[in-house]
C-alpha cells in the first residue's frame, strides 16, 4: 500500500507538467543566476570551438558554411551526450530533479521581465536616461538619442520578441522531446546569438547557427502568435501577423511581434536608429504610437501567456 502510493506520487511529480510547474516556480523565485549560469561556461566552450574551427576568410564560402556546421556540433552534441548519459546513469527520481534543472536554465521568464521593468519604471518615472541605458542592454541600436517613445518601442519589440524564444520554444521542446530537446534549443538558440549575424566574419561560419535556430522557433512562433492573440485583441493581432511585409527580419520574430503589437494595440517598427543610420522596417501591428504603459502591459502580456500555457498543459498532459 505505501509503495504504491509512493509510486503514485513519484510518478505525479515526474510528469511533464509538474515539471513544467516547478521549473516556472523556480524561474520566478530564483531568477538567472548572474554569474554561474551553465551558458557563461558554454560560451567560453563557444569560442574555443570557434577558433579552433574558423579559417581565414579567403577560405571559399562553401567550406565556411562546413566548418561552421562542424562547430556547431563539436558544441553542442558533447553537452547533449553528456546528458544522456546522466539519464542512463542516475535513478528515475533525480531524471526528475534534473529535467527540472535542465528547463530552468533554459528559460528566461524573470530575466526578461527584469530586463523590462528595469526599463518601463524609470520611463514612468520620466528618467529618460536610465531608461535609455536600460534598455541599450538588450537591444543592439543607438539608444542615447531615443524618445520616451523610441525606448518604449524598443522595450517592447524585445519583450515580445524573446517572450517567444526564452520562454515558450524551451517549453515547446521539452514537450516534444524531453529535456534533451530543451537543453539543444537552448544551445542553439545561444550559438545563433553568438555566430547568426552577416558580418564578414561570421556571415558563412554562422549560417547553420542561425537557419537552424529558424527552423527549431518556426513552430513555437506560430504557437506564441496565437497565444498572444488569444491573450489580447485576437482578430488585431492575427491580422497584423498576416501580412506579408512583417517577415522581413527573420521567418519567425517578424510574425511574433507584429502579433503582439496587434494584440496591445501598438504600432512598432518603422524607422529606427542603428549607430549613425536610419533602418526603416515595416510597421508592426496597428493601433497607437508606444508608451511607457505599452512596455508594461507587454510584460503582461507575456505573463498571460505563460499562464495560459501551463494551464494549458496541465490541462492536456
Amino acid at each position: 500500500m505505501i509503495t504504491s502510493i509512493f509510486n503514485d506520487s513519484f510518478e505525479f511529480l515526474g510528469s511533464t507538467a509538474m515539471m513544467l510547474v516547478a521549473a516556472l516556480l523556480l524561474d520566478r523565485l530564483l531568477g538567472e543566476p548572474k554569474s554561474w549560469h551553465p551558458l557563461i561556461w558554454f560560451g567560453r566552450w563557444v569560442d574555443y570551438c570557434r577558433h579552433g574551427l574558423q579559417l581565414p576568410l579567403s577560405v571559399d564560402s562553401f567550406n565556411q558554411r562546413l566548418l561552421g556546421v562542424a562547430a556547431w556540433c563539436a558544441a553542442v552534441l558533447p553537452c547533449l551526450l553528456a546528458l544522456l548519459f546522466l539519464y542512463w546513469l542516475l535513478p528515475d527520481w533525480l531524471d526528475t530533479a534534473l529535467s527540472v534543472l535542465i528547463l530552468y536554465f533554459s528559460i528566461g521568464w524573470q530575466s526578461l521581465r527584469e530586463h523590462a521593468l528595469a526599463i518601463a519604471t524609470p520611463l514612468s518615472l520620466g528618467q529618460l536616461d536610465e531608461a535609455r541605458f536600460a534598455v541599450s542592454r538588450i537591444v543592439s541600436r543607438d539608444t542615447q538619442n531615443l524618445t520616451e517613445s523610441d525606448v518604449a518601442k524598443a522595450g517592447i519589440e524585445s519583450v515580445l520578441e524573446n517572450g517567444s524564444d526564452a520562454i515558450f520554444a524551451p517549453i515547446f521542446w521539452f514537450l516534444i522531446l524531453g529535456a534533451p530537446g530543451a537543453l539543444v534549443y537552448r544551445l542553439a538558440n545561444t550559438l545563433d546569438a553568438m555566430w547568426g549575424y552577416k558580418t564578414r566574419e561570421l556571415l558563412y561560419f554562422g549560417w547553420f547557427a542561425a537557419r537552424f535556430d529558424d527552423v527549431l522557433n518556426y513552430l513555437p512562433a506560430r504557437l506564441v502568435v496565437y497565444t498572444y492573440a488569444a491573450c489580447g485583441k485576437w482578430t488585431q493581432a492575427l491580422r497584423s501577423a498576416g501580412k506579408e511585409e512583417v517577415r522581413w527580419k527573420s521567418p519567425n520574430a517578424g510574425p511574433v511581434m507584429a502579433a503582439g503589437a496587434g494584440a496591445l494595440n501598438v504600432k512598432l517598427g518603422g524607422e529606427t536608429p542603428y549607430f549613425g543610420k536610419i533602418e526603416t522596417r515595416p510597421v508592426l501591428g496597428e493601433g497607437d504610437a508606444p508608451t511607457p504603459l505599452h512596455l508594461e502591459k507587454a510584460i503582461g502580456l507575456v505573463d498571460k501567456s505563460v499562464y495560459l500555457w501551463g494551464l494549458l498543459i496541465c490541462i492536456l498532459i
